[in-house]
């Protein structure tokens, strides 16, 4: 049974990080390297927006649904989650239309998309803690789809801008939302929740905010710190290929989230458990870098063309972060299955603190190379701090015993 969850999961993710790496290099073609770096800059403000349009519930569906901890809202967690999305969209729009920014009306339709997009991982989070991974699989399927077909025929239809980017994802999600699994239903509702429910959406929260913070406060400082768009385009043609790397890897940290989640109660049983997987974690990254570091000129032609070679070294040295983001991901998985949700808020909140001093130490005198110097240091001191926190809360469990 595990096996087969594994195995769908894996392979939706497979195709959902091969139709985003394929729209990515599409993308970066069509646009060049400076209108790419200022697409990234603003997909990176609209994430960071993101994060509040999922308030923390995506990850707190997946956890009530697989072992509740606040039973009289289990069943109506998901339509309770689209009505805080909808409140926070209507919200940021509100604000860009009164703010009336230079890019306000990109941002609009980038915030739009991404409350579509948020909305349907919703329900990923139901069918998954659910325990229906092939499901949850064919309904990514069905999304990534959707919102790439929608997304090449506003291309190719019109001028390939970033308006056209963002109108084709807004389409194509919206479509998809019209084609629900059978056992989830488009219901809204606006409810006020007791408070312990919302210090855990809180710390959830904030981890969201905080990892996405490290992960992609780099592009806007460099935007803002570097010597212009086109060094923000080849650092983002480098983040792109790792990140899809890294969503490739998803489904073995996400599927055995259940698991760790039932095995939490016996820590003689959960601690061997972590720690092989940690340590089978680590083989991929160990074939994965030095390939990339060999062949890196020729994966950045293939991929992104002639205009994008000169990102090489970057990209060689962003993969060495590879080696601590996937073991970082098992890690991430034990803590949250352990209710140990705070203290990760705090592990994520000094990583975006001490990344964001990095990018500022560093970026002024190395640019991009600087930023990902930054991330690998970051990733590093992620390992340490979630590792000492298990630890820690298996050594407490064994004082109590």
């Amino acid at each position: 049974m595990l096996a087969k969850s594994f195995s769908t999961q894996w392979l939706a993710s497979v195709y959902g990080a091969t139709v985003s790496i394929l729209l990515t290099f599409l993308f970066a073609r069509l646009l060049g390297p400076e209108v790419f770096g200022s697409y990234n800059y603003l997909l990176t403000l609209a994430a960071l927006y993101a994060i509040l349009q999922d308030g923390g519930f995506r990850t707190l569906i997946f956890r009530e649904l697989t072992s509740p901890t606040f039973h009289e809202i289990k069943r109506s967690l998901v339509p309770i989650s689209i009505g805080h999305n909808i409140l926070v969209t209507i919200t940021g729009i509100l604000t860009l239309i009164i703010l009336s920014l230079k890019d306000s009306f990109l941002l609009i339709l980038a915030i739009f998309s991404f409350g579509l997009v948020t909305v349907t991982t919703f329900f990923s989070s139901q069918l998954k803690g659910e325990g229906m991974f092939a499901a949850e699989a064919r309904w990514r399927v069905l999304t990534r789809t959707l919102g790439a077909l929608s997304v090449l025929a506003f291309i190719f239809i019109f001028t390939p801008s970033i308006q056209s980017i963002l109108a084709g994802t807004i389409v194509g999600y919206g479509i998809a939302l019209f084609l629900l699994p059978a056992n989830c239903k488009l219901k809204v509702f606006f409810k006020k929740l007791n408070p312990v429910v919302y210090k855990s959406l809180g710390s959830l929260l904030i981890i969201d905010i905080a990892t996405l913070i490290y992960f992609k406060i780099d592009i806007v400082m460099l935007r803002h710190l570097g010597s212009g768009l086109e060094e923000v385009g080849f650092y983002s043609a480098g983040s792109r290929l790792l990140e899809g790397l890294i969503f490739m890897h998803l489904p073995f940290a996400t599927v055995l989230f259940r698991e760790m989640r039932m095995r939490k109660s016996h820590p003689s049983n959960f601690m061997p458990y972590i720690l092989n997987l940690f340590f089978f974690s680590i083989i991929s990254p160990l074939a994965i870098i030095p390939a990339g570091w060999f062949f890196s000129k020729e994966i950045l032609h293939l991929c992104y063309g002639v205009n994008f070679i000169d990102a090489s070294p970057l990209f060689s040295l962003l993969l060495i972060s590879f080696f601590f983001m996937i073991p970082n991901l098992v890690l991430t998985q034990a803590t949250l299955a352990i209710n140990r949700e705070f203290f990760y808020a705090k592990i994520t909140c000094v990583a975006a603190l001490a990344n964001i001093v990095l990018n500022f130490y560093l970026i002024p005198t190395m640019g991009a190379k600087g930023a990902a110097i930054g991330t690998i240091i970051t990733e590093g001191l992620v390992m340490i701090l979630i590792g000492a926190g298990i630890f820690l809360w298996r050594r407490k469990l064994n004082l109590k015993q």
